[in-house]
């Protein structure tokens, strides 16, 4: 898994995004003390994941995914009611509450169900950091590429 996933490119954001639905999962890895948020960002129309990044749930992480979407000119943002959002995104290109996020939720879904690591109560969980980020990083390729084999 880790060579593959040392393999495989990031999701890159397309030049031009006019909706992104924007949203956070939690999970642990090792102990759940040890807590790992995944925020990532996800385009309805094209129902590909744009860009994430792994942390806490701070807004220096909120700000990082941010900054990898900065690379493309998206239109307006849909995201639940977390305060970082408010905080570092401009007014006129937010868009808050449960109708905007619904594909995002649903993909989160998925997510939780493909990926037993990322499910709520499970014996299931990463033990490193390096291998969280090895099965995160290679799902999103798969789901973005399904037909791609590596």
């Amino acid at each position: 898994i880790r060579a593959a996933a040392a393999q495989t490119p990031e999701p890159h954001p397309p030049p031009r995004v006019a909706d992104v639905e924007v949203d956070e999962m939690w999970s642990f890895v090792g102990k759940k003390r040890n807590q790992s948020w995944l925020w990532y960002a996800f385009s309805p129309k094209t129902k590909e994941v744009i860009g994430y990044v792994r942390g806490r749930r701070t807004d220096a992480v909120c700000a990082k995914l941010l900054a990898k979407l900065s690379r493309c000119q998206v239109t307006r943002f849909y995201t639940d009611w977390w305060d970082s959002y408010g905080k570092l995104i401009p007014s006129h290109r937010l868009w808050v509450g449960k109708a905007g996020t619904q594909r995002i939720e649903r993909n989160n879904l998925t997510i939780r169900t493909r990926l037993k690591r990322w499910q709520r109560r499970s014996i299931c969980f990463s033990k490193s950091d390096e291998m969280d980020e090895a099965v995160v990083r290679l799902f999103f390729h798969h789901r973005n590429h399904p037909h791609h084999i590596f």
